[in-house]
């Protein structure tokens, strides 16, 4: 019972929390008349368990409502959420390379879409990937009313991996009636990245209103851009060594320079034109030989090219040297096709107990498509060699393993004379191959654009139920009580792989391969390869994810006892979770060039949770609190995990998570103050524990003729990059783009992250109807489980950390580098072990800061003549963002810096965002605008090589869309919007993530127009 005063206070901050979200829906409170008094219906928020009339969000939350998550007719949920200033943008509708599967997921703060969850109703869902994260694909987004993003941490509320908070999916709730909706987008001018939607809701109550039932259908697809479809992304901005005409590499045999210059002097090229030792020759079709050329160098350009200049040749290098243009076919937006079917049972059995259920079912299929494959991306061994994935030659020395190219005899067939001329003149020795001389084999690595395209076509499917009971027990205390169970399966069939061990057979065979395929295989410049030798050596594959996950949860929850300032109010709960994994890589498993190696894995995750919270109302009308509140929260969880494919079981281990909430209000007249902290405990996933994976990011080469290293360091910096594997420095010079490798394992001796959250806040109103809400945040991940930088064992090892002033190669990151034949890193090592892999281990920490600003004004004035003006505003300022990876690497600050490939998605950090949307309406219009604004960012090579210029970042960037619909009644409405109204190209820089961009933070498509129909009744 609340008398009139009290439930003036609860609205007043219930309005205040509302407005302080940026919510566009109904506020959280409900106030209803009786006859006797006034009573507020009893809600829960985002971030807690316990029903209270007058509940407000002691941490940051922003709400939306389904009219502004339809307003831009997106028919994927990340596509919109991946615009609000407190989300990074991750895998998403353009992550083909580096690719996220098809799937589509959620990163906030930048801390990773595996430290936030994903919930519907408040309840976790089925997840779709080792990494426990949920994939929105799979959301059933016809039934969505809203959204609630928390981003103070959520860990003692839903479980410690809510490190950096949670994304709860609020589905309809006693829906009577039929929604129907349709949806279409398309490029203006082009006609291209077409997307349709359609949705259908069916809802009803039943037996008086005890039950309600709702099913709903969806069915959405998205039409594939390609990159040559689009000026800015037609043509890389990278490069690569991997080409169809074939490349020479000489490491430790190279041939002399009189060879090359009497060879090339037969084309006209002068004497000098193309050095012995620098790697710069390929293959022309006819049996003549070209020089690639030399980054940079006015002297050494592409020499003796005799294929057209089209777009499979990287015009923004050409002729100063040759790059393939591998972008040209790759996937800029990804296709998708999907299918969901939902629905949702409540009924109240009694007056005191209800049943609830629901069931899900979503299948889709997505497409990334890659360049074909450049070979081999695997390494090779002697015979003698023991791991599987490497290529078995006997041409190779035991113990030794060559990185990054193929090794073929002197024997092969199809070498044309000018080029046997100069394999004839070396008179060195490589200690790695058999034989010397003119007698020792060569390494070559070449790309298939006679296999056709790396493709992976990804068949997703998600089943989940759910069933419950929830009652009271008199009149003060209510209970929970639900179980789960859900399945995903993922099956991807790839073409474009190639056997690499088939290849070198065919190297070696003494009739070039003839007598295993037709014709054999040549591969010196682009030679016709018959179907029978594509077929020999392809592989067209298919991997199968499977997880499973069964969960159940109980909790009560009411009012304890009675405190001189109001109610004590508690929940107490326990929670079982059990995942299982099981990832079938089929051949993948063995020496595959194209799409990365795999290993089996699997495995199975348990957890056991008992959780409560407490709402303790500390002080309230006294002279400097008009109310003061505390809020606790604490979970203890206990978790195992098995090992399945290699038997390993772990001992239970226990963590703790906790949170410690304040509000206050001092005065009515005065803003609201809130503050939180929050620890988690996040358990490593299946990805971290099990899985083997391989990273190849792009990398700045501190030897490169030029850099601000060699410039300053003079013969001593030579002298270092040469006793690290540069074998010419004074021509060396890195192709732009260029990528290393790392091989990752996971890591069974992994322990549990730990993240402290601080908050502080204060939420005003003011009489006008402006609310604004204003929050520091503090994330703190110590013990992170992070993935190794190269680029950072890069620098260290040449000296911009100042941990090697001698530059000493003996230095152990110096020793982790593993350099090809043409002086690139091809590969960074394990700098403690200095093994060639590197498993995942608890390195360092994560932190990051900022402050969040929220307003929200509604008001309807006077020259409105009685239509509504509604203004939302959120912006985000980035204070710092800093890592540390390993205790021997430094602390590097990432505010403020632009990504680039290989640094993993969702890594740009712009120091400011900020969302402005504005909804006018005027009789039967609602106009709407809607800006957001990108802050400009340096490049994230600047703080990881501080010695160097800075290389190219962005400047800053805002988008509009505008939209104006018109309702004919309640009944029908019709919607015509203009997304990215000014055609904003997206910001092009080098090195980036990939198109010469950050297509995940950006739009790539341009401006589009959108229609959407809207049919209740």
């Amino acid at each position: 019972m609340y008398t009139n005063n009290k439930l003036t206070k609860a609205v007043r901050l219930a309005i205040a929390f509302g407005a302080a979200s940026a919510a566009t829906s109904a506020f959280n409170v409900v106030a209803q008349d009786t006859t006797e008094a006034q009573k507020v219906e009893r809600i829960s928020v985002t971030g807690s368990r316990i029903m209270r009339a007058d509940l407000v969000s002691n941490s940051p939350i922003h709400t939306v409502d389904a009219e502004e998550l339809n307003a831009r007719a997106d028919i994927t949920i990340d596509t919109y959420l991946n615009t609000l200033p407190q989300v990074n943008p991750a895998g998403g509708t353009t992550s083909n390379n580096p690719g996220n599967s098809g799937q589509s997921n959620v990163n906030l703060r930048g801390l990773g879409s595996n430290r936030n969850l994903v919930l519907v109703d408040g309840r976790r869902v089925m997840v779709s990937q080792a990494n426990m994260t949920v994939d929105l694909n799979t959301i059933p987004a016809a039934m969505i009313e809203g959204i609630e993003v928390i981003t103070g941490g959520a860990g003692a509320a839903y479980g410690a991996d809510a490190v950096s908070g949670a994304v709860n999916l609020k589905l309809k709730r006693n829906f009577e009636g039929f929604d129907f909706r349709a949806t279409h987008s398309n490029h203006d001018k082009n006609r291209d990245a077409r997307e349709n939607g359609f949705s259908a809701v069916l809802g009803s109550n039943f037996e008086g209103g005890k039950g309600n039932a709702i099913i709903a259908f969806d069915y959405s697809e998205r039409q594939e851009l390609i990159k040559a479809q689009r000026p800015f992304a037609a043509m890389a901005t990278s490069t690569t060594t991997f080409f169809p005409e074939g490349l020479y590499f000489s490491p430790g045999n190279s041939p002399t320079q009189a060879a090359v210059d009497a060879v090339f002097a037969g084309y006209g090229v002068p004497a000098g034109s193309v050095p012995a030792n620098a790697n710069l020759i390929g293959f022309n079709s006819d049996g003549s030989l070209y020089s690639r050329g030399v980054p940079r160098n006015e002297n050494i350009n592409v020499e003796n090219w005799r294929y057209p200049v089209d777009l499979s040749v990287n015009q923004k290098f050409f002729p100063d040297f040759y790059s393939y243009n591998f972008d040209e076919v790759n996937l800029l937006v990804l296709p998708l096709e999907r299918k969901t079917f939902s629905s949702k049972f409540d009924y109240d059995l009694s007056d005191s107990l209800r049943v609830f259920a629901s069931v899900s079912w979503t299948n889709y299929e997505s497409q990334t498509a890659l360049a074909p494959t450049p070979f081999p991306t695997v390494n090779s061994q002697s015979l003698t060699g023991t791991n599987p994935q490497t290529v078995k030659t006997g041409l190779i020395t035991p113990g030794t393993t060559i990185a990054g190219n193929l090794v073929v005899p002197v024997t092969n067939p199809f070498i044309s004379n000018d080029f046997r001329t100069i394999l004839n003149s070396r008179t060195g020795d490589n200690a790695g191959l058999v034989g010397s001389g003119a007698d020792e084999p060569f390494q070559i690595r070449s790309r298939s654009l006679w296999g056709g395209l790396r493709s992976s076509i990804q068949d997703n499917t998600v089943v989940q139920y759910m069933m419950g009971f929830s009652g009271d027990i008199g009149a003060d205390w209510t209970w929970d009580a639900y179980a789960m169970e859900g399945k995903t399966t993922i099956s991807t069939a790839q073409t474009g792989n190639l056997n690499t061990q088939r290849i070198q057979e065919l190297l070696e065979a003494p009739d070039g391969g003839a007598s295993r395929c037709e014709g054999g295989y040549n591969p010196f410049g682009r030679q016709p390869v018959s179907q029978a030798c594509i077929d020999y050596v392809s592989i067209d594959n298919t991997t199968v994810n499977e997880l499973n996950q069964r969960i159940w949860q109980a909790y009560v929850s009411g009012d304890a006892f009675e405190l001189p300032a109001g109610m004590l109010s508690t929940v107490f709960g326990i929670e079982s979770r059990k995942f299982e994994y099981d990832f079938n890589p089929g051949a993948l498993s063995g020496p595959v060039s194209g799409l990365n190696a795999a290993a089996p894995a699997g495995g199975n995750n348990n957890f056991f949770d008992v959780f409560a919270e407490a709402f303790i109302p500390v002080l309230e009308g006294v002279a400097f609190a008009d109310s003061l509140d505390l809020s606790l929260g604490f979970r203890i969880s206990e978790s195992e995990f098995e090992d399945t494919v290699k038997n390993i079981k772990s001992k239970k281990d226990r963590n703790n998570a906790f949170k410690a909430e304040l509000s206050w209000v001092i005065t009515s007249e005065l803003p609201r103050i809130r503050t939180s902290f929050q620890k988690a405990v996040r358990a490593p996933n299946f990805g971290e524990l099990f899985n083997q994976s391989l990273s190849a990011p792009q990398y700045f080469d501190p030897c490169s003729v030029g850099t601000d290293f060699r410039n300053s360091t003079g013969a001593a910096g030579a002298e270092l990059c040469q006793a690290t594997g540069v074998n010419n420095t004074s021509v060396y010079v890195q192709s732009p783009g260029s990528q290393t490798r790392t091989d990752l394992t996971g890591n069974t001796e992994l322990g549990p992250e730990k993240a402290n959250t601080f908050t502080l806040g204060a939420v005003q109103t003011f009489d006008s109807g402006l609310v604004i809400a204003v929050d520091y945040y503090n994330i703190d991940i110590e013990d992170a489980i992070i993935s190794p930088n190269p680029q950072l064992v890069i620098a260290d090892c040449y000296n911009y950390y100042g941990n090697n002033p001698n530059l000493s190669a003996d230095y152990a990151p110096c020793r982790a580098l593993v350099r090809g034949g043409g002086g690139d890193v091809t590969q960074v090592n394990n700098p403690v072990t200095q093994e060639g892999t590197t498993p995942t281990i608890n390195g360092g920490y994560i932190k990051t800061s900022g402050i969040d600003v929220q307003a929200a004004w509604s008001f309807e004035p006077a020259w409105l003549q009685g239509n509504r003006l509604k203004m939302d505003l959120y912006v985000n300022h980035l204070l710092g963002y800093e890592t540390q990876q390993r205790d021997y690497l430094p602390v590097v600050k990432y505010e403020g810096t632009v990504a680039y490939f290989g640094a993993g998605l969702g890594e740009s950090f712009p120091e400011w965002k900020a969302n402005l949307n504005t909804r006018l309406t005027l009789g039967d219009f609602d106009i709407a605008l809607r800006g957001r604004y990108i802050h400009g960012m340096d490049n994230r090579l600047n703080p990881e090589f501080p010695l160097e210029t800075s290389p190219q970042g962005v400047g800053s960037v805002t988008y509009w869309d505008s939209s104006v619909t018109y309702n004919i009644g309640t009944n029908y409405s019709f919607r015509l919007g203009l997304n990215n109204m000014f055609d904003k190209t997206p910001p092009v820089y080098s090195p980036n993530v990939q198109s010469g961009t950050d297509p995940s933070l950006y739009d790539v498509v341009g401006r589009r127009y959108t229609l959407s129909a809207n049919i209740k009744f």
